[in-house]
């Protein structure tokens, strides 16, 4: 099912969520789902509240921080594109979503073909600007493909998820070995699974929006993309 994912423009560059280890962010979703502009920024938000969480929890490096800056999806020219970057460049997709040197080998062709089709991305050029301006060390710069690596601190961090030109921040470059740890504190246990349950009974775990969006997107532990007490037993049986 992943091939109808180069249908779509953002996955080429949405290719670097392997460094999301198992690229849950991205298998979360149905693939008609991603038709959806409005899906899409819930994808955004589930990647800034984990970064939000991680830098709470003291889990973050930011030496290495990914902003992305997405291209306009709903351009035909760039859908056409992103075809035929897939047939000419022979993509593997199911590499790309295994194999994280890979994926963002593939990410930096997809940004010189975007480059050589005279494809520009304003938003991310004009982040760069301003990131020469706050004196922000750049890493590396995809610019037509919208993916900047900077250096930052978790202000400036939390700043760059306000921003209009951004659609996420992806601070760091590991997610929790067990997507079961919604508390971040290392583990998967019973303290895990009082969190579904307090999900369960309507309350608000954190008081940020994107936070909240990653608790609720972890808290699947089955997978059904439905919550019910099934996804805390599985933790209670587990610990």
């Amino acid at each position: 099912m992943y091939k109808r994912f180069i249908a779509y423009f953002l996955v080429l560059a949405f290719a670097f969520a392997a460094f999301l280890s198992n690229s849950a962010t991205v298998s979360a979703f149905d693939m008609d789902d991603l038709k959806s502009g409005d899906r899409m920024k819930l994808g955004y938000s589930i990647i800034n509240g984990y970064s939000k969480l991680s830098s709470r929890s003291g889990l973050t490096d930011y030496g290495k921080t990914a902003v992305y800056c997405g291209q306009d999806l709903s351009n035909p020219y760039l859908i056409a594109l992103a075809g035929t970057f897939y047939f000419t460049n022979g993509v593997d997709l199911e590499r790309t979503l295994t194999d994280n040197e890979y994926a963002l080998d593939l990410v930096r062709r997809l940004n010189g073909f975007l480059k050589t089709m005279g494809v520009k991305n304003e938003r991310a050029a004009s982040l760069k600007a301003a990131l020469k301006n706050e004196k922000v060390p750049v890493i590396e710069s995809l610019d037509n493909v919208g993916l900047l690596f900077i250096k930052t601190d978790s202000a400036f961090a939390n700043r760059l998820m306000n921003d209009d030109r951004v659609d996420f921040v992806f601070a760091g470059g590991e997610v929790p070995p067990s997507m079961k740890d919604l508390n971040m504190d290392g583990k998967s246990d019973s303290l895990d699974a009082v969190y579904i349950q307090r999900f369960l009974a309507g309350e608000r775990l954190c008081p940020d929006d994107d936070e909240n969006e990653y608790i609720k997107f972890a808290a699947d532990i089955d997978g059904d993309k439905k919550h019910d007490i099934n996804d805390a037993m599985i933790l209670l049986r587990d610990a």
